[in-house]
C-alpha cells in the first residue's frame, strides 16, 4: 500500500511537471507569435514610412528638375504676315486680318493637356489660314486649372504673362504661346515659374519696364478669372463630356459662333473655310 501511494505522488508530481512544461512551451509559441506579430508590425510601417520617404523625395526632385529647366524658345515662321492686336478691356488677343470670314474663338489654359493635343493636331493648319487671311484667331487664356499646378495658380501666372507680352510686342505673342504648348508643364505637377515665364519672354525679344511691370502687378490676373466666370455661365459654350451634363471646359473651340467638336471632326477647319470661300 505504501508504494501504491509513492507511485501515485510519483505520478501526480509528472503529470504537474508536464503541464507546467506544456505551458511553458505554449508561452513560448504565444511570445513567439507576438514577436513575429511585432516584428511585422514594424516592418509594414518601416515600408510606409520608405514609401512616403521616397514619395516626398520624387515630389522634390520633380520640383527642382522643373525649375531648373529652361522653356525652350520656339519661333513660328510666317507669324508676322498678319496683325496681332490685344484688346485690354477683355483681356483677349486677336490674331489675323480683320477682314478674314472665318472666326475662331479659342478658350485654352496653358496647364490644359487637351489643349495641348489641340494645339499639336492644328496649329499648323491655323497657322497656314492666318496667313492666307481667311481665318482670324480670338485666343481667351483662362485658369480653370490653376488649382493644378504645384503651386496652385500657373493658369493665371502663364496668361497674365502671354497677355503682357501681347500688349508690349503683340508680334511675339504667337511665338511665345506656340512655346508654352510644346513645352508644358505636367497637370498637377510644378508649373513653370515666373521667373521662367519672364525669361522665354525676355528670349524671344520681349523686355523693358513696362512688361516687368504689367508681371508685377499681375495687371489681367482679375480679367482673366472674369473671362473664366463668365464662360462658365455661358451655355452657349456648352459641351458633354463622358456622358455627363454639358459644361464649360478647355480647350472650347468656337467657330463663327458655333462650338465645334474637333476631336470628332478633324475636318472642322477646311469645312468651316470652305463654307466661308465657296470659290476658293
Amino acid at each position: 500500500m505504501a508504494g501504491g501511494k509513492r507511485n501515485n505522488r510519483n505520478t501526480s508530481q509528472k503529470q504537474k511537471q508536464s503541464a507546467a512544461a506544456a505551458k511553458a512551451v505554449a508561452a513560448a509559441r504565444s511570445g513567439k507569435r507576438d514577436l513575429t506579430r511585432i516584428i511585422g508590425a514594424v516592418v509594414v510601417v518601416v515600408v510606409i514610412a520608405a514609401a512616403v520617404v521616397g514619395g516626398v523625395l520624387f515630389e522634390q526632385h520633380k520640383k527642382s528638375a522643373a525649375a531648373e529647366t529652361v522653356i525652350p524658345a520656339k519661333t513660328v515662321a510666317g507669324s508676322a504676315n498678319y496683325p496681332v492686336t490685344i484688346d485690354k478691356a477683355d483681356a483677349t488677343v486677336l490674331a489675323g486680318k480683320t477682314d478674314a470670314k472665318v472666326t475662331i474663338d479659342a478658350y485654352e489654359d496653358f496647364e490644359c493637356p487637351i489643349c495641348k493635343d489641340f494645339e499639336s493636331a492644328n496649329f499648323t493648319n491655323v497657322e497656314k489660314q492666318l496667313q492666307s487671311g481667311t481665318v482670324k484667331v480670338r485666343y481667351h487664356m483662362i485658369n480653370l486649372l490653376d488649382g493644378s499646378s504645384v503651386p496652385a495658380g500657373y493658369s493665371s501666372m502663364s496668361a497674365n504673362t502671354a497677355l503682357a507680352v501681347a500688349t508690349v510686342a503683340p508680334d511675339k505673342f504667337i511665338d511665345f504661346h506656340y512655346s508654352l504648348y510644346q513645352t508644358q508643364p505636367e497637370e498637377n505637377g510644378p508649373g513653370w515659374t515666373q521667373a521662367q515665364l519672364t525669361s522665354l519672354a525676355n528670349r524671344l525679344g520681349v523686355r523693358g519696364a513696362e512688361f516687368d511691370k504689367l508681371i508685377a502687378d499681375r495687371t489681367y490676373y482679375q480679367q482673366i478669372q472674369t473671362n473664366l466666370d463668365n464662360a462658365s455661365k455661358n451655355k452657349a459654350l456648352f459641351q458633354q463630356a463622358g456622358g455627363g451634363q454639358p459644361t464649360f471646359g478647355t480647350p472650347t473651340i468656337v467657330v463663327n459662333g458655333k462650338v465645334v467638336n474637333w476631336q470628332a471632326n478633324t475636318s472642322w477647319l477646311r469645312d468651316a473655310v470652305k463654307a466661308a470661300y465657296p470659290t476658293s
